[in-house]
């Protein structure tokens, strides 16, 4: 979306993780490519390694605009270690508005126009991404995402979006998305938003714009469990839609109420029975180590986990990050273990330790779940459906990040 306002000027974007770019490729890139300014968007686990870049960049002349959360909530600290970058933005502070019009007026003085906001920005460039080098399990090779929303209402206490966007929400006129479908002729789609379906009239209008293309679109999109019906999910099936996957996080509602989710766990088995009952696949995303919990309440979430009828399922574990209510909360009461920004990372790294929750525990919690799940008919089920030879590195990074500890 940022190389769209930029039509007049040779861009390109570089995946380096689809890519599999190492930093000597990063390297021999910038010396062939030789550009005149250089744009990256971090978060707190990756901003050390893509300083790295950054200081590629400017070794060779490259002015750099780094573009993170993590630099609105550690501002002074993110400025301090990294002074190489010629422009540290936040999406606060600075970004009033959109931050595509934000970096064009930095890097060409082209005032942004009362017009341009969210809603009119262009089709985001899909030709310039390596879209055949996407490829995930279930969803396939050639996907990609298309932007629906920015922000969201609701105020989860461990969500970066609170600090990326704060409450501010704003829609992308359902035009300018089923253009950009056309346009490219996408037919592989992960529609990407804080939360998909929060807005019912778009997600249905999308669904008709969907339905008016000549070709058949495979979707899926993200989704709060209060936040859908079975009549929208039905019309979402029925515009291609194949799988919802659906932030549910707990299975306990005590901690649901600490962490401000404002969804219960009866919303989420009501949800997940809706998604059913239309024909879509459905994706639990659980959280463990969120605040309140404990070696009971992970074993719940657990329970949940297995007891719904899920067709592929997630666990995090649940990062502070800097400037959420989360991290507040555990950074004043002592809990987190370290200070490394690279320690920030939902995935595979557990830096919280609550009187009644240790971080180890924290990490048992989550070996076991995924052994539960995986080692579970549903969990058999699902390996053998999206088992192909090529994601055997694939599966067995999967296993030895989460269980190989």
């Amino acid at each position: 979306m940022l190389a769209a306002v930029f039509p007049q000027h040779e861009v390109q974007i570089w995946d380096c993780i689809a890519e599999r770019l190492s930093y000597l490729d990063v390297w021999n890139q910038l010396n062939e490519f030789k550009p005149d300014w250089l744009i990256l968007e971090s978060v707190s686990a990756t901003i050390s390694h893509d300083a790295i870049v950054g200081l590629y960049a400017h070794s060779l002349g490259t002015k750099t605009i780094l573009i993170s959360p993590h630099g609105k909530a550690l501002s002074q600290e993110t400025h301090s270690r990294f002074p190489f970058f010629t422009h540290v933005l936040d999406y606060g502070q600075q970004i009033e508005g959109e931050p595509e019009y934000v970096i064009r007026e930095l890097i060409t003085g082209e005032s942004r126009q009362p017009h341009e906001i969210f809603e009119t920005l262009p089709p985001a460039r899909q030709d310039l991404l390596p879209m055949q080098k996407y490829d995930l399990p279930l969803i396939g090779r050639g996907y990609t995402f298309v932007i629906t929303s920015r922000g969201c209402p609701f105020r989860c206490i461990y969500c970066r979006t609170t600090v990326t966007w704060e409450s501010k929400v704003r829609y992308r006129s359902v035009e300018s998305i089923v253009e950009e479908i056309r346009r490219y002729h996408l037919t592989n789609i992960a529609f990407h938003a804080d939360t998909a379906t929060v807005n019912r009239k778009q997600m249905l209008a999308i669904c008709e714009g969907i339905k008016s293309l000549p070709w058949q679109v495979r979707w899926i999109c993200n989704s709060r469990v209060d936040t859908v019906d079975l009549e929208m999910l039905q019309a979402m099936k029925s515009a291609g839609c194949w799988m919802i996957c659906y932030g549910i996080e707990s299975g306990d509602d005590r901690v649901l109420a600490m962490n401000k989710k404002e969804a219960t766990v009866a919303d989420a088995e009501r949800a997940v029975k809706w998604a059913k009952q239309a024909g879509l696949k459905v994706c639990g995303y659980f959280m463990l180590g969120l605040f309140g919990d404990t070696t009971e309440t992970m074993e719940a979430t657990t329970r949940l986990a297995s007891t719904l009828p899920l067709d592929l399922c997630n666990f995090a574990l649940a990062a502070p990050y800097p400037g959420t209510e989360w991290g507040r909360i555990a950074g004043e009461r002592g809990w987190i273990n370290t200070s490394a920004w690279e320690g920030l990372d939902q995935n595979y790294r557990a830096i919280v330790d609550q009187p009644d929750c240790s971080h180890q525990e924290v990490l048992a919690a989550q070996r076991r779940a995924y052994l539960k799940w995986y080692g579970s008919w549903r969990g058999v089920k699902f390996l053998f459906q999206a088992w192909r030879p090529h994601y055997a590195r694939f599966f067995w990074q999967l296993v030895k990040n989460h269980l190989g500890g």
